[in-house]
């Protein structure tokens, strides 16, 4: 006796609509994730009422902490090592701006040397990182 053999479906997942909804969910993600570009220095900063201006590209950035500590692009460095870092820096850097980070206790004296320093190194565009405040 021989059976005839049955034709079996041949069954398809479309996995069409998965695609659909894991670009939808990382679509999601991506607009709704918001990027900070924070150091692991804490720095208290000043508010201001004005919305401060995206930044395009990388640019140098000295922290000054509330603790007279000075940071440059992430690194503690001493006064008398700035200037020669400053000038080093700036030749791999094509945004010529500086945007200094400094702590509302910080003395003005120390943020007014970081600005001159800045000044003799050859960097002339300061930008002086606030935070949001209310109206």
């Amino acid at each position: 006796m021989q059976f005839r053999k049955r034709k079996t479906p041949h069954l398809n997942i479309d996995i069409t609509p998965l695609i659909d909804v894991i670009f939808l969910l990382l679509i999601f993600f991506m607009i709704s994730t918001t990027f900070i570009n924070a150091t692991g220095i804490q720095i208290e900063l000043p508010t201001t009422i004005s919305k401060p201006k995206p930044q395009k590209q990388k640019s140098l950035e000295i922290a000054i902490t509330a603790k007279q500590q000075i940071f440059f692009n992430g690194r503690p460095i001493k006064q008398k090592q700035l200037k020669k870092a400053l000038i080093k820096a700036k030749q791999s850097y094509t945004q010529n701006g500086l945007i200094i980070r400094a702590d509302g206790k910080v003395q003005h004296r120390l943020v007014v040397f970081v600005m001159d320093t800045a000044k003799q190194a050859g960097i002339h565009k300061f930008s002086i990182a606030t935070r949001p405040g209310k109206k």
